[in-house]
């Protein structure tokens, strides 16, 4: 096998214990209730029908919805839409017991019996992140090969228009928690030192206070984790009052990638070429973490106005 080969193999073994999540699940759904209250009613009525048809629409995406909301039809519907953002997520981490897709990044992945309603029972851990490399000290730096979320966003996009309604379904909440996850500074990256010649996998290998890693830090810094969902509203309502959607809107996938790369570059890792470690974690410099919360609810402000736009443009 090529040296690469053998490089981006060592990477795929190694990201088999990271988590794949760009922010937390409260994060997706705030960007996803962003986009909900800009759709058209046309459009809206569109992603409602889609959302129906999903496989996991009454296991999942409304589940916990309340009796009120299940007799309100508009309610149950932005509901569902935005309890399946973090669907993506969900199936990566085997919640419930769930045991219906297998990691096939895994080199001893055995493929589960496929269900109706999904096109595959893969859970494409790979889907949510592109390392684009970054070399602290000069390491060569290791290209990640496809699928990754710069192949398969991009795809998902092209495809939903004209997808038969199975498909639709299956790709929408894809491409929610897709758009969100492009917008996370650091599922754009992977920083190479000497010290970490595979890369830190998106900050996930470098341990920062108080016992968490630069990658939760990021995933974490627009919300708090678990939020109710008449929080999830609260938040999404204050970080559009300070983030106004500007015009116009880049509906560029490559442009928010290179956004993010530039954020790694010139916010997310200002700290100097140290990983810590768990036993000795970094003491990031003072206001790091303020300034990321910023950017942070920025970021996740533009993830949703910009998903908004672009199912309008898609499905208008």
């Amino acid at each position: 096998m090529p040296l690469i080969g053998r490089l981006t193999s060592v990477m795929a073994t190694l990201l088999l214990a990271l988590p794949a999540e760009a922010w937390n699940y409260s994060g997706h759904q705030i960007i996803a209730e962003i986009a909900y209250e800009r759709l058209t009613p046309r459009v809206r009525a569109r992603v409602d029908l889609m959302i129906r048809e999903h496989p996991d629409y009454n296991r999942i995406f409304t589940q916990g919805a309340m009796g009120v909301i299940q007799n309100d039809p508009a309610a149950l519907a932005r509901y569902a839409f935005v309890h399946a953002a973090p669907w993506p997520d969900l199936i990566i981490y085997n919640n419930n017991n769930d045991n219906r897709f297998y990691d096939e990044l895994d080199p001893n992945a055995q493929p589960t019996p496929p269900l109706p309603g999904f096109p595959d029972m893969m859970r494409h851990r790979a889907w949510h992140y592109f390392n684009h490399g970054i070399s602290g000290d000069g390491t060569p730096v290791i290209e990640q090969r496809p699928p990754h979320l710069m192949s398969e966003l991009p795809r998902l996009l092209a495809e939903i228009a004209t997808a038969d309604s199975r498909q639709a379904a299956y790709d929408l909440p894809w491409l929610e928690h897709l758009t969100g996850d492009v917008h996370q500074p650091l599922h754009l990256t992977s920083r190479f030192l000497k010290s970490q010649p595979n890369g830190d996998a998106g900050g996930n290998f470098v341990f920062v206070e108080p016992g968490r890693t630069l990658h939760s830090l990021w995933d974490n810094a627009a919300a708090p984790r678990d939020l109710s969902d008449d929080d999830i509203v609260r938040y999404a309502r204050e970080i559009m009052a300070d983030y106004p959607a500007g015009s116009p809107l880049s509906l560029d996938p490559a442009e928010w990638a290179t956004e993010s790369f530039e954020l790694d570059k010139s916010a997310v890792y200002t700290f100097g070429l140290e990983t810590g470690s768990k036993e000795q974690p970094l003491r990031l410099p003072p206001l790091y973490e303020e300034k990321a919360k910023r950017i942070a609810r920025q970021r996740v402000a533009l993830a949703g106005y910009r998903l908004g736009e672009m199912l309008i443009k898609i499905l208008q």
